[in-house]
């Protein structure tokens, strides 16, 4: 299988490297402009300047970034259909080696880019329809997955969540080499996705000297809601610096919150260890508040977290700040402003011998 049409009013194909020696077929279908997403020297093939030439030099392997080419290969495309020869509308080949992984996630891209009603799910199923061994790589759709999440937007570079990942990439590399990345990324230092800031808020507090430490957008959401048709546990490890995770199992409460990097531990992250202890922020407290470990931590709910910020449940306390009106209740339905004890006010602490005589 050679070319395959992808089905729709365009007139865009995917195929391999060895569509190019058919110039036959290429005319007939009214290619005028091609993707080459393949590392390879193209100047072997005749008649090569009669079309126009895109090549994003990739290899085929779960680690290449092809998802910061997404808005570049998606213009181009796009440009390329609207203007062939003559005034007509062009035809745009977008080819890897066989036509099965780079050039087809390519394709998604595309799609998802001009077509917000497709999943990453349903546009490769629209692919497979002209050809069924279209099948990019576990790396390309999980960055498939991500770019949908994105929006698909026209400044990948820019957008949060791709810096995140690219972050989560140097991460990775330096963990493999059993190290310690040379820079932390601080959350609350970088421009944060305005749909990660909306809904319920929760703050958390030192519980021996109040120090506000971390509200919802910094949280790393590892145990997700669960349909009650699901039940089969992970066997992966959470990133905490991406917002793509797998479904959990079913949990009780949980004895950690986990957090994204915040510019109050700069202190112990950038001694450089791999592991270490999280102190108050506070100079008049530094009480332990958790610990943090880069080549990852188990949660109580079994699920593991990478790199893992972590915050001891027992040792801090929660205020609902917005949202659920406003009750102080946690997930678990406790109020969490008192650290899990129901009976509480909302955001104070009483004496001990006041607790449970209701509200001051």
């Amino acid at each position: 299988m050679s070319l395959s049409r992808v089905p729709g009013d365009e007139n865009l194909y995917v195929g391999g490297i060895f569509t190019l020696r058919r110039k036959s077929t290429l005319e007939k279908t009214g290619i005028t402009h091609i993707v080459s997403v393949l590392k390879y020297d193209f100047k072997d093939f005749e008649d090569w300047e009669k079309y126009d030439h895109l090549n994003i030099e990739v290899d085929d392997v779960e680690d290449e970034n092809l998802l910061g080419e997404f808005e570049n290969t998606g213009k181009w495309i796009e440009e390329g259909l609207k203007n062939g020869k003559d005034g007509k509308k062009g035809g745009v080949l977008v080819h890897c080696a066989m036509g099965k992984s780079r050039s087809v996630t390519i394709i998604v891209a595309y799609l998802l880019r001009q077509y917000p009603y497709h999943t990453v799910s349903s546009a490769l199923a629209l692919v497979r329809e002209s050809r069924p061994m279209a099948e990019p790589n576990n790396g390309f759709m999980a960055q498939l997955e991500l770019y949908k999440e994105m929006g698909c937007p026209r400044d990948i570079d820019g957008h949060p969540k791709y810096q995140r990942w690219l972050y989560q990439r140097e991460v990775d590399l330096a963990l493999a080499a059993g190290m310690a990345p040379e820079r932390v990324r601080f959350e609350d230092e970088e421009l944060q996705d305005e749909t990660e800031v909306s809904g319920r808020e929760v703050e958390l507090r030192c519980r021996k000297c109040r120090q506000s430490l971390a509200t919802t957008p910094y949280f790393v959401k590892h145990l997700p809601n669960l349909p009650k048709t699901k039940s089969l546990p992970t066997t992966e490890p959470i990133s905490s610096l991406t917002d793509s995770f797998p479904m959990p199992p079913l949990h009780t409460a949980c004895t950690h919150h986990f957090l994204h990097p915040l510019s109050w531990m700069r202190p112990a992250l950038e001694q450089g260890l791999l592991d270490s202890r999280l102190e108050c922020p506070n100079l008049k407290c530094h009480a332990q508040i958790g610990r943090y470990a880069w080549q990852g931590m188990k949660c109580s709910c079994g699920i593991w977290v990478c790199p893992a910020f972590s915050l001891q449940r027992g040792r801090v306390d929660e205020i609902v700040k917005r949202g659920e009106n406003n009750q102080g209740q946690g997930p678990d339905g406790v109020n969490v402003a008192s650290g899990g004890r129901k009976g509480t006010a909302l955001g104070i602490r009483l004496p001990p011998g006041m607790r449970g005589k209701g509200n001051l």
